[in-house]
């Protein structure tokens, strides 16, 4: 009867443990309009959509070889370690002693005693109020906000690596470009300097030439060390020695369209790697709020241990003592401990909602921002080749004049600069183009890279 009777009083114990958890809800978001939940869907593409397979293979390469993401696998590693450790309290601790002892008074000169025991002990908490359950499942959500801190880290690695290429194929270009620009300023020189030698022009002309030359030449060089500077950066995410240059490409194509949604579903901002990740902190920070008052419940142990002992080897394992009992204990008499402890777990949540709306909100922004520089940056794309058109009609015409005796050679040497300043401006609006882009693409969360396993991830 008395056994029955506890069995009852265990099983009405475990269903009470289904009032002690917290329902998870999601915190408010304020939303604009444009925000709210939509149904339409957005097509998820790869670094692979802005068609440039060396490019491609620079973004491989750095996945492989990168510190930070195989420092980013380890992080991961060890959160799965930790949340494996936490799972043990699903099964009994098991204990295992043995002694042996030889002992004999030195000054009597009796004989030596000896002396031997053993004993295996078996403890097992029972979770009543799952308590153990939710700390095992806070664990496992910091095992998910590890592995979407990864991700991030994959794309951020993947975007800075984009960025880098790019800022390298813009040096090449505006490199190309002043060194004709260079050769102009030459010329310019050399005319101006005959043309002082005929008394056509003054000294003041001259000077002027000759600094406009200086001015090429410094930013000529300005040039040339930024780029070292970037292939050395690029170089650092190869995990390569700065002389060991990655793949490049010799300039921008100012025509590449890159295709990509220009609505985005709030959906699809919802699994962005820090949103995920921020999430996943709150749902840990909730499930350690329950295991933190759980842990003042009063709280049941069973236990067993066999022990055998005796003072004669041959005669250790001959009388075998067995116990079995049971602790209960009864922690929410700590009252004050109690109410500390459990606000300090409910500010914990608090705060990890604050960190998620945070986050959110940086999202929205993020893409907002990023659609507003694309944009920007296809109009004057658009403007500029327009402007290109004309300064290109307008150096033919130069030209023609010019072999006519119709106009000097500085009139030809400054349309033919002029068509060079478009050049580099081009080249920079379509490097602000492809970054607005790739920022894009990062703040919708990298579509189905987010997904793709990489070889530094934990396995």
């Amino acid at each position: 009867m008395k056994r029955r009777l506890v069995l009852l009083a265990l099983l009405l114990l475990a269903g009470c443990s289904s009032q002690t958890r917290s329902d998870y809800q999601r915190p408010l978001l304020s939303l604009p309009t444009q925000w709210q939940p939509a149904t339409d869907t957005v097509s998820e593409y790869g670094w692979q959509r802005f068609g440039d397979p060396r490019l491609s293979r620079v973004i491989e390469q750095v996945l492989e070889s990168n510190n930070d993401l195989a420092a980013a696998a380890i992080i991961v590693q060890q959160a799965r370690v930790a949340a494996g450790l936490t799972d043990t309290n699903m099964t009994p601790d098991v204990a295992v002693s043995g002694s042996a002892s030889n002992s004999k008074n030195v000054r009597r000169g009796t004989s030596a005693q000896e002396n031997y025991s053993s004993g295996i002990t078996i403890a097992w908490e029972l979770d009543l109020w799952g308590k153990l359950a939710r700390t095992r499942e806070q664990s496992e959500w910091e095992v998910v906000a590890s592995e979407q801190d990864y991700h991030a880290t994959v794309l951020t690695t993947m975007g800075t690596t984009a960025q880098l290429y790019w800022r390298i194929a813009l040096y090449n270009q505006q490199i190309r470009n002043q060194r004709d620009g260079l050769a102009i300023s030459q010329q310019t020189v050399q005319q101006v300097t005959s043309w002082f030698n005929a008394g056509k022009v003054g000294q003041l002309d001259v000077l002027q030439a000759q600094q406009a030359l200086l001015e090429r030449e410094n930013q000529w060089r300005t040039l040339v060390q930024q780029r070292q500077n970037t292939r050395n950066a690029l170089a650092l995410l190869l995990n390569r020695p700065a002389e060991q240059h990655a793949d490049e490409s010799p300039a921008l194509d100012a025509n590449q369209q890159v295709p990509i949604a220009q609505k985005t579903p709030l959906r699809v901002i919802a699994q962005r790697p820090d949103i995920q990740a921020a999430e996943s902190r709150l749902r840990a920070a909730l499930a350690g709020y329950d295991a933190s008052r759980l842990q003042f419940y009063p709280a049941l142990s069973l236990d067993a241990s066999l022990n055998a002992g005796s003072q004669i080897f041959s005669q250790w394992f001959s009388d075998p003592i067995r116990t079995i009992g049971g602790t209960l204990a009864l922690p929410f008499i700590q009252w004050n401990t109690q109410q500390l402890t459990v606000k300090q777990a409910d500010l914990a949540v608090k705060q990890a909602a604050i960190a998620f709306r945070s986050t959110a909100y940086a999202a929205l922004a993020e893409v907002d921002e990023a659609m507003e520089n694309r944009l920007s940056a296809d109009e004057q794309r658009t403007r500029l080749h327009q402007s290109l058109v004309l300064s290109q009609r307008r150096l033919t015409l130069t030209e023609s004049r010019y072999r006519a005796g119709a106009v000097d050679f500085q009139t030809l040497l400054n349309a033919q600069d002029d068509r060079l300043t478009l050049e580099n401006a081009l080249a920079q609006t379509q490097y602000d183009y492809l970054y607005a882009t790739l920022q894009l693409w990062l703040a919708q969360g990298g579509g189905e890279t987010q997904y793709r396993m990489m070889q530094h991830e934990a396995e």
